[in-house]
């Protein structure tokens, strides 16, 4: 009992929660109808004024009231500009005529809709609780209660259908349209599901089987009765037929008669929305009908259900296309994925899709057997014949294989494999890269099945429907794209992307046969249509190729094919001018970025040593060298994304190609983790001057890329020397050697050089540098080279090793000579700040003096002793007085000459 309650409480539950489906609607429909109440009233506003002539026999002056005008039901734009009347200004409305504006909107919402629903709400209620009050009383036994019930709604929907067939001529003027009639027939529905829920789950009188018959009787009675009446009943009756096998759970649940039911609902939902052209009724039936397989896997699902649930998501797929209200045909100008997004947002195909992902999930949970990708191959055959039958049915095709694609993509890869006898004999005791296209273990065996066959349906089938298809660029995509997806994926699953001949063959043969279908296509489509057909199949036909090439190679090469890929549709695209080429492309290229830059896969390419050159030769150098050709290709159209995306990838590409192998030759490996003062030096080093080539002028201004790319490098150089340079790679703070030779060791490469890349390029014009840069460019040189002067000035002193300890004692020739060398370096920049009038170096060469000072006072005065104190102290003060004589000589005579 305490269950039949519970279901009771949903039945009632379920009614009062279509209250927010219905608000979904009702407010479309008062905006809609608030639109055509002020268009009636700015019509009726103004009035044509009625001709004065004098009555006839003929036109007696006492015409009936209902007697219009011929020009009052004429449209406006069809009444001549000559013979159109003055409008002459209506008498205002008398007190008592209705209101009108927002107020009037809201009132009649109120009084012809919400109030009416809740009427119809309470009468149904109003049935419950009499039922309720009379058990309690003890009233009527349980045979009477359902009679009352049945047939008081019984003579709600009798009411209701006479007051559709008989208004009210009163209430029809007052309430348009007339919504009691649905409001009877819903109540009536109400009663009608309760008193029958009541008979078997309470009392019962009835069994499953005859209770399941006659709730699914008035569900379809609903949809009947709702295209006379309305979409209201429609949904009430779409609500209450999805509840009832939840209503009527049984112990032992048989998909066979409940998806079958489930399915006829739908179809019937679906046709009434086909012939009252209610879109909002298909979408309550995509989620009614989706939800119960959903449902029936969370209970009581097993294995020997799959074919029952299966052939229902089938069914409903192809009941959702065959009554769909119209998919988008796909156009020239439309792009791929508007127009696929159209086809999905239309309630039909949202339905067709939605019912192969459920397919999909049924495939997952039966851990992908035969029958699961019968049924995948049933969904995706029944795709195909829509789209051949009717052009706007060709999007249902793509959308079925991107399915398929998904379901491929999901097969999970089996926990244990079986070794083939064949590869037993021989010693082979595990999974590796032995397993090809022709020996593989039986875990595999029904998925290198699966994918051939789903190879040949589309692609055989794509290039067959190519001479009656309505649009054969779609056709011809399918065809190329499908089987190359499926290799791919199937020598990922099966062969491990492992290095393997049988697997090249295979992608070999495929590029031969999408060649032979690209020699084929201006038979099949005709010269003026065969453009875009070629340009597809040549795409798959170098992909093809780039892939067997792939598997004849390792590691690496799979990016190398991937760029080769891009250009190769580079050159595809300038000879045949197709625009879906540049979508390709641009997917492709950004693979191969990912690939390159982002993927930390990279690190165990190689053999790990660097030799005299290591794979990022050609690992990234032919990328770049072909992503520079691409972008030429593609650039010469236009200069979109793409043509950018291909200069960035290139130049990413040539910058780490050089980068890699100098860190191979520094440190032993490309990738190796060693990362001292030496090998940051060089990547400085290489980072700058790459940045100078993309800076030049002629470079920077034709190209974002370049311009942006230059400034990134340059930042990456300076974050480098700021936290490596300067502080964890050190020499102060680390003990490695620097070397033993004055002048030619590691400071110079890690410093000066820094200093001089960064000098030369603020000194010379032809970079295209902001003014900001530029400041902090020579403000950077100038720190560099104080550093640089310093630390060779303490390796003239240490050696080699200059790191800071308490067991390396500084002399006081050593504390002296960093005075010395920094005054020096002052005047230095002093004399060229003036020679080239340059307020920033004269301003460097303060601020060198002010360090020298503060040393001076801070630490000559108590660690300097005898003659170093003295000629400290000396030379920094004639120095100081040399700098004030030479700035009032040669910077500030101007100014005194003109006082």
């Amino acid at each position: 009992m305490d269950g039949a309650l519970i279901g009771f409480g949903l039945l009632v539950a379920l009614f009062i929660g279509i209250a927010p489906i219905l608000a979904w609607v009702a407010i479309f429909q008062i905006h809609e109808l608030k639109r055509r109440v002020r268009l009636l009233e700015a019509r009726l506003a103004y009035r044509p004024a009625p001709s004065v002539e004098a009555p006839s026999a003929e036109t007696p002056s006492s015409a009936p009231p209902s007697a219009a005008p011929p020009s009052a039901a004429a449209p406006a734009e069809e009444v001549p500009a000559a013979a159109a009347p003055e409008p002459a200004m209506v008498a205002p409305p008398d007190a008592s005529a209705p209101p009108r504006g927002r107020a009037a909107g809201v009132e009649q919402a109120l009084t012809s809709r919400w109030l009416v629903w809740l009427g119809a709400v309470a009468v149904g209620l109003s049935a419950v609780f009499l039922f309720s009050y009379a058990i309690e009383q003890g009233w009527l036994g349980p045979l009477p209660r359902v009679a009352l019930g049945l047939a008081l709604g019984a003579a709600l929907i009798a009411a209701g259908e006479w007051t559709h067939r008989h208004p009210v001529p009163g209430l029809a003027r007052a309430v348009r349209p007339d919504y009691v009639p649905q409001a009877l027939t819903a109540a009536g529905l109400f009663a009608l599901y309760a008193s029958l829920f009541s008979a078997h789950a309470l009392y019962g009188l009835i069994g499953t089987a005859v209770a399941f018959a006659a709730l699914a009787a008035v569900s379809f009675a609903a949809l009947v009765v709702a295209v006379r009446q309305g979409w209201f009943v429609a949904l009430l009756g779409l609500a209450g037929g999805y509840a009832v096998p939840a209503l009527l759970g049984s112990a032992t649940p048989q998909p066979v008669p409940v998806f079958l039911y489930l399915f006829a609902l739908t179809a019937g939902c679906l046709a009434v929305m086909r012939f009252r052209n209610w879109p909002f009724l298909a979408v309550a039936a995509v989620a009614g009908s989706a939800a119960w397989p959903l449902l029936w896997l969370a209970g009581p699902w097993t294995v020997a259900d799959q074919g029952p649930l299966s052939l229902y998501a089938l069914a409903c797929a192809g009941a959702f296309a065959a009554l769909s209200t119209g998919f988008p045909v796909k156009r020239p100008e439309t792009p791929l994925t508007a127009w696929l997004g159209g086809v999905v947002a239309e309630t039909s195909g949202m339905g067709f899709v939605a019912h192969g992902g459920v397919l999909v999930l049924l495939a997952l949970v039966a851990d992908y057997n035969a029958p699961a990708f019968v049924f995948l191959a049933l969904y995706g055959a029944m795709a195909l014949g829509y789209g051949l039958r009717r052009a706007a049915f060709e999007g249902l095709a793509v959308a079925a294989a991107l399915v398929v694609a998904l379901a491929f993509l999901l097969w999970p890869q089996p926990a244990d494999i079986t070794i083939p006898p064949e590869l037993a004999r021989h010693g082979v005791t595990e999974y590796g890269d032995t397993f090809g296209p022709i020996v593989m273990p039986v875990e595999l065996v029904t998925f290198a099945r699966a994918a051939l066959s789903f190879a040949l349906l589309y692609g055989l089938g794509g290039f067959l429907a190519l001479g009656r298809a309505a649009t054969p660029p779609v056709w011809a995509g399918l065809s190329a794209a499908v089987p190359l997806y499926l290799l791919t994926l199937a020598y990922w699953r099966i062969g491990g992307l492992q290095v393997h001949v049988q697997w090249a063959g295979l992608a070999a043969g495929l590029s031969l046969a999408l060649l032979a279908a690209a020699a084929q296509v201006e038979r099949m489509t005709g010269r003026a249509a065969r453009d875009v057909p070629l340009a597809f199949y040549a795409a798959g036909t170098t992909a093809a190729l780039a892939l067997a090439f792939t598997c004849l190679l390792r590691e690496a090469w799979l990016t190398v094919a991937l760029s080769l890929e891009v250009l190769a549709l580079g050159w595809i695209y300038t000879r045949l001018r197709v625009e879906a080429l540049r979508a390709i492309a641009f997917t492709v290229a950004t693979a191969v970025i990912v690939r390159l830059v982002l993927n930390w896969n990279v690190l165990g390419y190689g053999d790990g040593g660097a030799g005299v050159v290591s794979w990022v030769i050609y690992g990234y150098g032919v990328p770049a060298l072909a992503f520079a050709g691409a972008a030429r290709l593609f650039g010469d159209a236009r200069h979109d994304a793409l043509a950018a995306l291909c200069e960035a990838g290139a130049a990413a590409f040539a910058v780490l190609t050089v980068a890699l192998q100098l860190h191979a030759w520094t440190a032993g490996a490309p990738f190796s983790p060693t990362y001292r003062l030496f090998d940051q030096a060089v990547q400085t080093a290489w980072w700058m001057l790459a940045a100078s080539l993309l800076l030049r002028r002629e470079v920077a201004q034709r190209s974002l890329v370049a311009r942006y790319g230059s400034r990134a490098l340059l930042a990456l150089a300076a974050l480098q020397i700021v936290l490596g340079h300067l502080l964890a790679a050190n020499p102060l703070f680390s003990y490695e050697d620097i070397g033993r030779l004055p002048l030619l060791n590691l400071l110079g490469l890690a410093y000066l050089l820094p200093a001089v890349l960064a000098a030369v390029l603020t000194s010379r014009p032809g970079f295209d540098l902001p003014a900001r840069v530029r400041e902090a460019l020579r403000a950077g040189a100038g720190l560099l080279a104080f550093v640089y002067l310093t630390l060779e000035t303490r390796h003239i002193f240490q050696g080699g090793v200059l790191a800071l300890g308490f067991d390396r004692q500084v002399s006081d020739g050593e504390i002296y000579a960093y005075s010395v060398v920094w005054i020096a370096y002052a005047l230095a920049l002093l004399a060229v700040g003036i020679l080239r009038n340059s307020s920033v170096l004269r301003y460097a060469s303060l601020t060198v003096l002010i360090v020298t000072v503060a040393k001076l006072f801070l630490y000559d005065m108590s660690d300097l002793t005898g003659l170093y104190r003295v000629a400290s102290f000396l030379g920094l003060g004639l120095v100081l007085i040399g700098i004030g004589h030479v700035y009032r000589r040669f910077v500030f005579r101007p100014a005194e000459a003109e006082s």
